[in-house]
């Protein structure tokens, strides 16, 4: 890979890149941070400083070879998607250290957060607030081990100032072929930058796609699959019970307003609709339905069957869940007990006793009849109480959307 410039040192770095990293990680506990505000203040800074050295360097030349093979891949993307916490975080992990595949470490959200975002900058902003929101990703993902998904930097260099200069190489270009027809060009350039520092684009042995995942996704799919015809989807499903209450719990862990259930039940309602709707049809070769339990009792079946969805080999690597090789904490939010890299096939005790009867009949009134069609039988509720209890989901999320003048006749005191 050429360059146009050698990778710059730090030696004489004026923004002082590792002491800044240096006291970003002292403020990354383990196993997971609690002290977010600290957190972000310091990530910021670092970022916005690799950002500045990147910008000094300048990016690297690329290839007329690398460019062919990057669009090549840009064109076959790989989206897993589902509700929260319903397993879409294993399955990336899992496919994670493929040779063919190039896989994003974090969660793309391009449609479902940064395209907000960007509508509220000028263009010209763009480049600079991706680039350094994606170096804090690459940095600490989801707030627990692992971090430093790239290594550390040191006064000889620093991969995260070589995945910037990449990016800024990446972005003109596919913002040029791509932009005019596809809303999700950016989430492409930092693709294809990740890829050209982590597998590169050999030609000895070739990635063949890009992945990423972004829970609720399925919101876009006609979209997604309009702009990128070569994709293929990673639809995943969970039991509803273990769905909702592990939301419950991070909810609980945040410190969001109970209202958010109302939220939580209206995302899993319309995920299952879809996932049940896509599986009354023939079969797909852009669609797959991946079922949590599935992938935990039988995950060398399951990965078989995801391999031959995507067309590449089922190798052993994608028995151990990684994040760019490095070996990803358990798949349990109630697992205690986390060992890197390890799945945790035990059921989690206490997770469907933890559910009130109250959840239980507010599930069924939103899911019953798409959770049986993908095997996940859910007790059912009458007719008119049922329909109660919809329009009072509803109510309380048009009262967290808009303030509760629109709901007062649904007040909790009232039960139906």
């Amino acid at each position: 890979m050429s360059v146009s410039t050698r990778p710059p040192t730090l030696r004489r770095d004026p923004l002082n890149i590792v002491d800044l990293e240096t006291r970003l990680d002292q403020q990354l506990q383990r196993p997971r941070v609690t002290n977010l505000g600290t957190v972000r203040q310091a990530a910021t800074a670092w970022s916005q400083a690799v950002w500045s050295v990147a910008e000094s360097a300048g990016p690297p030349t690329l290839t007329a070879s690398e460019i062919e093979h990057a669009f090549a891949i840009a064109r076959r993307p790989v989206f897993v998607f589902g509700v929260h916490r319903s397993g879409t975080t294993l399955v990336r992990d899992l496919l994670d250290h493929h040779p063919a595949l190039s896989v994003l470490p974090a969660e793309g959200t391009m449609l479902t957060n940064f395209a907000w975002h960007l509508k509220r900058l000028e263009p010209d902003g763009w480049l600079r607030f991706l680039g350094c929101e994606w170096l804090r990703r690459l940095a600490n993902p989801i707030n627990q081990h692992p971090y430093w998904l790239l290594g550390r930097s040191s006064a000889e260099g620093s991969p995260y100032v070589e995945f910037a200069r990449a990016l800024l190489a990446w972005w003109p270009l596919v913002e040029t072929r791509l932009g005019p027809r596809t809303t999700s060009w950016p989430l492409v350039a930092i693709a294809l930058a990740y890829a050209h520092c982590t597998t590169g684009f050999r030609t000895a042995h070739p990635v063949e796609r890009w992945v990423e995942k972004t829970p609720t996704n399925e919101r876009f799919l006609a979209r997604l699959m309009a702009e990128f015809p070569e994709a293929r989807l990673l639809h995943v499903v969970r039991h509803p019970f273990a769905v909702y209450a592990s939301s419950l719990q991070a909810v609980r862990n945040s410190g969001h307003p109970s209202s958010d259930e109302s939220r939580i039940l209206r995302q899993m309602r319309l995920s299952y609709r879809e996932a049940a709707s896509r599986s009354a049809r023939p079969a797909s070769d852009s669609y797959l339905l991946v079922r949590y339990e599935d992938l935990l009792e039988d995950t060398a079946g399951s990965v078989r069957r995801m391999a031959s969805f995507l067309g590449i080999q089922p190798l052993p690597v994608m028995m151990q869940p990684t994040a760019n090789g490095i070996p990803t904490p358990s798949n349990s939010s109630f697992d205690s007990n986390k060992v890197a890299g390890k799945l945790n096939r035990r059921p989690a005790d206490g997770v469907f006793n933890a559910l009130t009867r109250r959840d239980h009949e507010r599930l069924s009134a939103m899911l019953a009849d798409d959770a049986e069609k993908l095997g996940y039988p859910l007790t059912p509720l009458s007719a008119l109480r049922r329909q109660l209890w919809q329009i009072r989901i509803h109510a309380g999320w048009m009262a967290d959307r808009f303030g509760t003048r629109w709901v007062r006749f649904f007040s909790p005191r009232r039960r139906p």
